[in-house]
């Protein structure tokens, strides 16, 4: 949204004071659409403090249509060229470690080779992130380990499909990319990932090898060897061996076999073919796409790509590139490293992608209605999706504009787009970390407008009750909680360190090695991201008009995202009490059975339990207890 289009959080519960519930008649149910048993007696009604009101939802709605309709018809200049996509690419990349690179001693790789129990083979490492620069906070640092995935007991397949006309172009002005020169192109940046995976892993001491179909090898053909599938990347560990998770076999020739024979590998001259043939043809867009396509293949939420028919390419020597067309390809060379990295984190690429349409400013309880209105600015219209979709990301997200032209040619965009917008998205915040993009609201700094000392938003509380907690997981809603709260409603943890002011500051990447120690690898300073305002704005307007026919649906969304916030908070911050300050004890009673509030797990069925007769009095527990109250107590803070 806008700056200035949305307003404070404090409107939601004043509205619903003023005002107090809303008509019967636009009561609906909560289902939780999550399989979760929920009472299907509990409802909700439009301005009732925690579900927006009528002109709020169709405010937030007319304001996602219109950002994303604006994006969707406007040009950026520069544009036009490749080298914007790809320099926007190479951005997003410049913080991201290179992969595998100088593990120490003792690094941990697990995974199960054996025929019934075959697994992935997994590495782990830990994230850990400085939150304040405080020298009085005990807690200045949260770790966030991160699985990526090294190896896989089979090769990831594609699917065979007729030749049409792809969705996407490179640059969004040019004619749509060549649907077989594509999957070629695909093919090729399958082997010179591989190639460059069992180089990375040979230098550090592994058994990695790259095999060739020795009849295929005998015709020195590179283009038969890629479109024949006539060559393996293969990792020997322990008792197994494991294919390269990039090793792009058709559904049909999964478990082909050939007469193979181990060759050494080669990324740098695999890739100055396949630029040279590119460069040469006019194919910077398949190339470039290309290479998107095959990162996306470490994806747990895209079903395998399907590709027309590579087409054969006849074999030419290698020629040097001209150095003005090259330089920036080349470039992109020396961030292999950093693609591999990026694509064997898990959720990485997948929340990279749902963070396109990520606004902070959006509250949970309107994430239904800012996700409605993105999709009937992207989705409804006469115009070809694909293209409209893509140039309206290239404008507003330039740096994804290859991801998504990747999904699109793979027919894999409508998986994502339902994972981005009607569902809560993957959130990886050691990705996030990395890109410098946003994908939670612990990420921004938020400021408030016209509130008393005592008075904080909600969006401080939670980041702070995050932060300051070593072992607490991240919730699975991205938006930021509405609303604000008293000092006083905070708990004993979160008053504590609220002076502290946590926020990302850096991260430091460790590796975890079998002793359980962890070794420092590489490090980072992160930029502020703000400020920003979780905000709706007074809509002047009839507070009666109609709501959107499909709101209901939205309002789903909106429901699932802040109950599984306040769950989350609920379950790591001793409660949750929707008091603002200004509210009557009784309202505030009954939001707090809100069926977006209320845990939607708790089953109030169960039959109660007989108290024991005996019980252990909690000594250390109390100790504890008197020792922060009396902190606090000689702070000053208590009366």
């Amino acid at each position: 949204m806008g700056a200035g289009s949305l307003g404070p959080p404090s409107s939601f519960t004043n509205n619903s004071q003023q005002k107090g519930t809303a008509d019967a008649k636009d009561t609906y149910r909560f289902d939780g659409s999550d399989d979760s048993q929920g009472d299907s007696d509990l409802t909700w009604s439009p301005g009732d403090g925690v579900c927006p009101s009528t002109a709020q939802f169709n405010h937030c709605y007319q304001s996602k249509f219109n950002q994303w309709t604006n994006a969707a018809s406007t040009q950026i200049q520069g544009s036009e060229s490749f080298h914007y996509y790809l320099q926007a690419f190479l951005n997003l990349l410049k913080d991201v470690p290179p992969f595998f690179n100088s593990p120490p001693e003792g690094v941990v790789i697990n995974g199960k080779p054996g025929s019934r129990r075959r697994s992935y083979l997994v590495l782990k490492s830990s994230l850990r992130i400085q939150t304040t620069e405080d020298p009085d906070c005990d807690q200045p640092q949260k770790s966030i380990d991160y699985l990526q995935c090294v190896g896989l007991p089979a090769p990831p397949i594609y699917k065979t499909k007729l030749e049409t006309q792809l969705q996407a172009a490179i640059p969004i002005c040019a004619k749509p990319l060549r649907s077989r020169y594509f999957s070629t192109i695909v093919l090729a940046w399958s082997y010179i990932i591989s190639c460059r995976w069992v180089e990375i892993f040979q230098l550090a001491g592994e058994k990695g090898q790259i095999f060739h179909d020795q009849d295929a090898q005998n015709d020195n053909s590179f283009w038969d060897i890629i479109t024949q599938g006539c060559w393996a990347a293969h990792m020997k560990r322990k008792k197994g061996v494991f294919c390269s998770p990039w090793m792009l076999r058709k559904e049909a020739d999964a478990k082909k076999r050939g007469n193979w024979i181990s060759v050494p590998p080669d990324s740098f001259l695999a890739f100055n073919m396949l630029l040279d043939f590119c460069l040469s043809e006019g194919f910077e867009g398949e190339f470039l796409t290309g290479l998107a396509s095959v990162l996306m293949l470490a994806s747990r939420n895209a079903p395998p790509p399907k590709f027309a028919p590579p087409i054969s390419i006849p074999s030419t020597p290698v020629r040097a590139s001209p150095a003005e067309k090259g330089a920036i390809f080349h470039d992109l060379l020396q961030s292999i490293d950093r693609c591999i990295f990026l694509s064997s984190t898990l959720d990485a690429l997948d929340s990279l992608l749902c963070s396109t349409f990520f606004d902070p400013c959006i509250p949970c309880n309107l994430l239904g209605a800012a996700s409605l209105g993105t999709q009937k600015a992207l989705l409804e219209t006469d115009e070809l999706y694909g293209q409209r979709l893509l140039s309206a990301i290239t404008n507003a997200k330039p740096s994804l504009s290859l991801l998504w032209a990747a999904v699109l040619c793979c027919d894999q965009a409508t998986s994502f787009m339902n994972l981005a917008l009607r569902s809560l998205p993957p959130i990886c915040l050691a990705t996030a970390f990395w890109t410098n993009t946003t994908q939670s609201f612990f990420q921004i700094a938020y400021i408030s407008h016209d509130l008393e000392d005592s008075i904080i938003p909600r969006a401080d509380e939670f980041q702070t009750s995050y932060f300051c907690r070593p072992d607490v997981p991240i919730p699975w809603s991205p938006a930021p909680p509405f609303g604000v709260t008293t000092v006083a409603n905070l708990s004993l943890e979160v008053k504590e360190h609220l002076a502290h002011i946590h926020r990302p500051v850096s991260w430091t990447i460790y590796w975890i090695l079998s002793s359980g120690e962890r070794v420092p690898a590489s490090s980072h300073q992160i930029g502020p991201i703000g400020p920003h305002n979780v905000y709706l704005s007074c809509f002047e307007g009839d507070v009666d008009e109609l709501p959107d026919p499909e709101r209901n649906t939205a309002d789903e969304l909106s429901g699932i995202a802040t109950s599984r916030l306040f769950d989350w908070h609920r379950n790591y911050d001793d409660g949750i009490w929707l008091d603002d300050g200004k509210g009557d004890i009784e309202l505030v009673r009954r939001l707090q059975m809100h069926a977006w509030i209320i845990n939607q797990f708790d089953n109030q069925d169960n039959e109660s339990v007989e108290e024991p007769k005996q019980r252990e009095l909690p000594v250390e527990s109390i100790l504890r207890w008197r020792e922060t109250v009396e902190k606090f107590r000689q702070s000053g803070e208590f009366a």
